[in-house]
C-alpha cells in the first residue's frame, strides 16, 4: 500500500490565517509557516501554500540514505524552475533548469531509487542519471531565488520508498467517486450505491427566535440576537446489487444494521480524497422500504432501489482529527466556552457536557488508526481552544 511509505503529506488545506500547516500522514511532522506564507484558494486541490517570500519549514527530512519519493505541484512564477541536489562536498552538486509556463500548475516527481535519480515532469521523464554519492541536500528553485518566491506549492507528498510512477499518477489525480461511509466501513462494501444526495452541505433551517406583537405598532418584533439552526436532515437515493436474491437479502440486512444500533452512528462522505471529508453524528428515523422485482432464479442479478433518511439532531461541530499511530494513543484538547459541549470521539465513544474555563479534554484510543473528533455544540461561542490534533474544520455545518 502507497499509504505505509508515506512519511509526510501536506495538502495545504488548513484553516484560513494559521501559522501551521498540518501534515496529515503518521509523522505530523506539521509545517511551520513564517513571513509572508499563507494558504491560497488558488490551489490545484482545495488550498495551496503561498510563500509570498516566506518560508514553511517541517522537521520531516527527506530520508537520503535510502529510496525515497517526493511528488507535488508548483505554480511557479517564472519562466523557468529549477531543482538541485547536493552532495558532499564544496561545489558538488546536479542541477536542472526547467522551462514552465508562468502562474500554470506542473506535477514534478523527484525519486532516488538505489544509485539513481529520476525526475518527471507532467509525468514524463525529464532526468535520469546516477547518482555516485549519499546526497546531503535538494532544493526547487525559480528565477527569484534571492528575492524570495511568489510560488504556490500543493499536494506535497514525501514517500520513504521509490513509488512506481503509475501509483503517482493515481494518487495526484485522484480520479475516485465520492465515497460514503457507515462506522468506517464503505456503503459499496455492502453492495449499496447512492446516485443522488440532498442535505449534505448547504443553509440549514433557521430556528425561530421569541416573537411580540404590538397593537400600535406594524408587523413583528423578533429577537434576532441569537442565530440558531434546526436539525440536519440527509436523504440519499440508493440503489443496492447482489448476485442472487439470498445474498440481497443478507446484504441489505447487514446494511440496515449498522443503522439500527443504540445511540448515533458515524457518517462519513469524501468527496476530494480523505483530508476534508464531511462527517455526521446520525440516526435513522425513518423507515426504508427498497423497491424491487425478484430475480427468476435465485442466482441471478438482483437491483433494488430505495431512500435513506438520515438526521444529525446537533449539526453545527467542529472537527478535528487524530492519527493514533499505535493502541493506547492518548489526545487532548482545552477548551474555554460558556455552552456545553458534546465530543464524539470518532470510536464510538462520547464526552459530553464539556463547559468551562480552560476545560482540559482526553480520550486513549484502544486501536491504532485515524480518528476524526467531532465537538458539537454553539461552537460560535467558543472562546479559546487549544490542540495538537489537526484541525479539518473550524466549524462545519
Amino acid at each position: 500500500m502507497i499509504e505505509k511509505n508515506l512519511i509526510l503529506y501536506l495538502p495545504f488545506d488548513d484553516p484560513d490565517g494559521s501559522s501551521v500547516a498540518y501534515d496529515y500522514s503518521e509523522s505530523r511532522a506539521d509545517a511551520e509557516l513564517s513571513g509572508g506564507a499563507g494558504f491560497s484558494r488558488n490551489a490545484k486541490k482545495g488550498k495551496s501554500l503561498a510563500l509570498n517570500e516566506g518560508e514553511a519549514i517541517t522537521s520531516k527530512s527527506i530520508p537520503f540514505g535510502s529510496d525515497f519519493t517526493l511528488s507535488l505541484f508548483v505554480m511557479p512564477a517564472s519562466e523557468r524552475l529549477g531543482w538541485i541536489l547536493n552532495l558532499p562536498g564544496i561545489d558538488n552538486y546536479i542541477e536542472q533548469w526547467l522551462d514552465v509556463v508562468p502562474e500554470k500548475w506542473v506535477s514534478l516527481i523527484f525519486q532516488k531509487k538505489e544509485s539513481r535519480f529520476h525526475v518527471y515532469q507532467d509525468f514524463v521523464e525529464v532526468f535520469n542519471d546516477i547518482v555516485p554519492e549519499t546526497p546531503v541536500g535538494f532544493s526547487i528553485n525559480d528565477d527569484r531565488l534571492i528575492a524570495g518566491t511568489n510560488a504556490l506549492f500543493d499536494e506535497v507528498c514525501l514517500y520513504d520508498d521509490a513509488i512506481a510512477l503509475t501509483e503517482i499518477i493515481k494518487e495526484q489525480n485522484n480520479v475516485t467517486d465520492v465515497e460514503y461511509y457507515i462506522n468506517g466501513i464503505n456503503f459499496k462494501d455492502f453492495g449499496v450505491y447512492v446516485s443522488k444526495s440532498n442535505g449534505l452541505v448547504g443553509q440549514l433551517e433557521r430556528k425561530e427566535g421569541a416573537t411580540a406583537e404590538y397593537d400600535t405598532y406594524h408587523g413583528l418584533a423578533r429577537d434576532l440576537d441569537y442565530v440558531r439552526y434546526k436539525e440536519r436532515t440527509i436523504t440519499l437515493e440508493c440503489f443496492i446489487e447482489a448476485t442472487s436474491r439470498s445474498k440481497f437479502v443478507e446484504w441489505l440486512d447487514r446494511f440496515y444494521e449498522q443503522f439500527r444500533r443504540k445511540g448515533t452512528q458515524r457518517f462519513r462522505v469524501e468527496y476530494n480524497g480523505s483530508t476534508k471529508p464531511l462527517v455526521y453524528e446520525i440516526t435513522m428515523q425513518q423507515g426504508s422500504d427498497p423497491e424491487k422485482t425478484w430475480g427468476r432464479y435465485n442466482e441471478g442479478l438482483m437491483v433494488g432501489t430505495f431512500t435513506l433518511t438520515l438526521v444529525e439532531d446537533d449539526p453545527v461541530k467542529m472537527v478535528l482529527r487524530h492519527i493514533a499511530t499505535a493502541s493506547g494513543s492518548e489526545t487532548s484538547f482545552k477548551v474555554t466556552t460558556s455552552r456545553r459541549l458534546t465530543v464524539a470521539w470518532g470510536d464510538g465513544t462520547f464526552t459530553n457536557k464539556v463547559i468551562g474555563d480552560n476545560v482540559e479534554v482526553s480520550h486513549t484510543y484502544e486501536a491504532k488508526g485515524t480518528y476524526d473528533i467531532i465537538i458539537s455544540g454553539v461552537i460560535e461561542d467558543i472562546e479559546n481552544i487549544e490542540t495538537d490534533d489537526i484541525i479539518v474544520w473550524q466549524k462545519l455545518m
